[in-house]
């Protein structure tokens, strides 16, 4: 049942321009040649991580056909660039603690607050040292 759903193949329209989405470029790409007469790929586009499905354009019309990339390119896309590298965000020191210069501000919290911020932010900088 599971691969049933897997290999599901799904497909939206507008005029002469079809969207199938399969668990593959390649089954997708199947299943509108078989369907279809001659059909041209516009684009792909892959989503989902775990459970992945890929989405082909695909038309009859001449005039977009002949703008379509070539087939190889749309088969083989370009690995995806890393995700950027988060930015270092510093660990606020606790309230009432001089860290690099900066003095202390008085707060107006009961101090039963201020020692659980101090001991969260203690712990805090321990899982994440400067």
């Amino acid at each position: 049942m599971r691969d049933a759903v897997r290999e599901r193949v799904e497909v939206s329209w507008h005029h002469e321009t079809w969207h199938v989405t399969a668990a593959s470029f390649e089954s997708a790409l199947a299943y509108a040649r078989d369907r279809f007469d001659e059909p041209a790929v516009l684009s792909r586009k892959d989503r989902g991580r775990h459970w992945t499905r890929t989405t082909l354009e695909v038309t009859t019309d001449p005039d977009r056909a002949a703008e379509a990339p070539p087939l190889a390119e749309l088969a083989n896309p370009p690995a995806p660039p890393p995700p950027p590298a988060p930015a270092a965000s510093p660990v606020p020191a606790p309230r009432g603690h001089d860290v690099d210069g900066v003095q202390p501000v008085e707060s107006e919290l009961p101090e039963a607050l201020e020692a659980i911020f101090a001991s969260q932010n203690d712990h805090a900088g321990a899982a994440y040292p400067r």
